[in-house]
């Protein structure tokens, strides 16, 4: 028998209607105080900004964490409430999105909960009902525990949105180590598919040095990686064995097949950066690296990956014509 089999065992199981934002607040602070393990909670997009903006509530739940305590919530994150999840993910919340969610409950470890009523920040909570009967608990907690496995992780979602309002822009940047930083951020960024272009073979061996390959090599499973880059018969062997993963695909084009010194990095089709090579034969990767230009702008991306892709699709021809 388990402690949660214990309690309800060992405590009378009641169900209760409170009335009052202070009897409510105080309700609350109470179970928290007496948490030993757990704590998921489940709002609409309006309780992010109830939990911020009441100072004792967030303070509490801040000592929870502090504690120990592992604290999940399920709610709505949009364009309005982005910036309170950000606060709540820093406060050390776990947080997940669950697009057009309505209902707010909480439930303490397992073994009590709670219901309220949130229309929107301004008007404080005026009814709450509470229980602690064992079969309605463990229905909710299994509804909770569902939605939980189905929703976006919090930080994915707040980089849509964030991506969603960012204006448009084009930046030439002059200062190598910003341009690498660049570089290596949109990569450890990549949801769908990182495509990268290499104008030289030295390009290529500066960024095994750099670190941008053991980059892609981490990224997530579910991200797609094309490499292009030089034909040279005598390290395509060396470098395919440095990619046995099946997401990650190399082809060769021919030098005459590209006329610049422009290596290319497009990451889900949302962000380009083209940064010239004004010296190839430097080992040094931040003596090489020229004037870049950075850009999501629709416009912009839509041309480095229209070009990627017509090399690409000329780099498979050659190989097949190559193998004949």
């Amino acid at each position: 028998m388990d402690l949660i089999d214990l309690f309800f065992l060992s405590t009378p199981e009641t169900t209760e209607v409170m009335y009052g934002a202070d009897n409510i607040i105080d309700k609350t602070l109470k179970a928290f105080q007496e948490l030993k393990y757990c704590m998921d909670g489940c709002w609409d997009s309006a309780g992010p900004s109830m939990v911020i903006a009441t100072e004792p509530i967030r303070k509490a739940l801040k000592e929870l964490v502090k504690r120990g305590i592992n604290t999940r919530y399920l709610t709505d994150i949009n364009k309005d409430n982005f910036s309170y999840c950000k606060m709540m993910a820093e406060d050390g919340h776990h947080l997940r999105h669950l697009a057009g969610i309505k209902s707010n409950f909480s439930i303490t470890d397992r073994l009590e909960y709670q219901a309220t009523i949130i229309t929107r920040q301004e008007r404080p909570i005026k009814e709450a009902i509470v229980s602690n009967v064992k079969t309605f608990v463990e229905g909710q907690q299994f509804l909770f525990d569902t939605l939980w496995s189905s929703a976006l992780p919090a930080e994915e979602r707040i980089r849509e949105i964030e991506e969603e309002l960012r204006p448009g822009f084009t930046e030439r940047i002059s200062d190598p180590y910003e341009i690498e930083k660049i570089a290596f951020d949109l990569v450890k960024s990549a949801k769908e598919e990182v495509m990268v272009l290499f104008s030289t073979v030295n390009a290529f061996k500066r960024q095994e040095r750099s670190g941008l390959i053991r980059l892609l090599q981490e990224t997530n499973s579910t991200v797609t990686i094309r490499i292009l880059m030089p034909a040279a018969l005598q390290l395509e062997k060396t470098i395919k064995d440095k990619f046995d993963d099946q997401r990650i695909k190399v082809q060769y084009f021919l030098d005459s097949s590209l006329q610049n010194n422009l290596s290319k990095l497009v990451v889900d089709k949302k962000f380009s950066l083209v940064v010239e090579i004004k010296d190839d034969t430097e080992d040094n990767p931040y003596e090489t690296i020229g004037m870049a230009t950075y850009s999501n702008e629709e416009s912009v991306v839509l041309i480095h990956d229209s070009m990627f892709e017509m090399l690409w699709i000329q780099t498979e021809l050659y190989q097949t014509n190559r193998t004949k």
